[in-house]
């Protein structure tokens, strides 16, 4: 796993293994930063042509109404063109969360098929379910 990105807000990884790109968040971003991270995050998964990401948005905080409208709009959408067909988000079990989650699965219900989203609790489990996608046991 090689890091792409390290700053305050978030760590950044790309994994060749699983053909992923891993974000951690360290901490609720400023609105700039965080579109900064995600349009990042975006060119690298259409520079690698990653199939699958992780999103461990267990410290990211809130990062606003605004954000998440654009993040829905935006991005969300240019991730699944760009081929993206496994996400898996690592959340704690809360209302923002859940309202996270749902906002990615309406995007991907909205005229894009092929998409698989999983919750996990912890980055470990959400890395083993997509090792398991890619090399069956």
């Amino acid at each position: 796993m090689k890091e792409i990105l390290n700053n305050e807000f978030a760590s950044v990884f790309f994994d060749e293994t699983s053909n992923s790109i891993i974000t951690v968040w360290k901490k609720a971003p400023m609105s700039e930063e965080y579109r900064g991270i995600c349009n990042f995050i975006l060119q690298k998964i259409k520079e690698f042509g990653v199939d699958a990401i992780i999103n461990d948005i267990y410290y990211q905080g809130l990062v606003g109404t605004e954000n998440h409208i654009w993040l829905q709009n935006e991005i969300v959408p240019e991730v699944f063109r760009a081929g993206v067909s496994k996400v898996a988000i690592v959340a704690p079990n809360d209302v923002f969360s859940r309202f996270y989650i749902e906002n990615v699965k309406n995007c991907a219900r909205s005229g894009l098929t092929d998409v698989e989203i999983s919750y996990f609790n912890d980055l470990i489990s959400a890395q083993a379910w997509l090792l398991r996608e890619v090399v069956p046991a």
